[in-house]
């Protein structure tokens, strides 16, 4: 699995392949492709972060 980070609409998406170079949101081709791995990373220090579908806002971390 590849996340791509569009910088354009600033959403980072999941695809299957690493093929797409674009947005599937905004058709932007401004983003990079980003790991698993830097993703966690990026998700644990705040830069990317769960909407919320019903709010539009983001979602509360769920408890363990």
């Amino acid at each position: 699995m590849w996340n791509f980070n569009c910088f354009d609409c600033n959403k980072v998406f999941t695809f299957q392949t690493g093929d797409e170079k674009k947005c599937p949101s905004c058709d932007g081709t401004n983003g990079e492709v980003v790991t698993k791995e830097r993703l966690e990373e990026g998700m644990e220090s705040g830069v990317y972060y769960n909407i919320d579908p019903k709010t539009g806002k983001r979602a509360k971390k769920k408890r363990r």
